[in-house]
């Protein structure tokens, strides 16, 4: 596997995992707590390196 494919690999798990753990410990309710705000900020960063990642080939095109 190249190492570009592990890369992007990698960090899909990571999202995965992050969505999951997001789920598991939100409460649903109208307030959100400092370890939700955390737990979306990874997911965003997350999902823009994912984003990042994936164009980046085809813009060099």
């Amino acid at each position: 596997m190249k190492p570009f494919y592990r890369n992007i690999a990698f960090i899909a798990v990571l999202l995965l995992m992050s969505i999951g753990n997001y789920f598991r410990m939100s409460s649903g309710a109208a307030n959100i707590r400092t370890v939700d705000f955390i737990s979306i900020f990874a997911i965003g960063a997350l999902a823009g390196l994912l984003i990042g990642l994936v164009v980046s080939p085809k813009r060099s095109e």
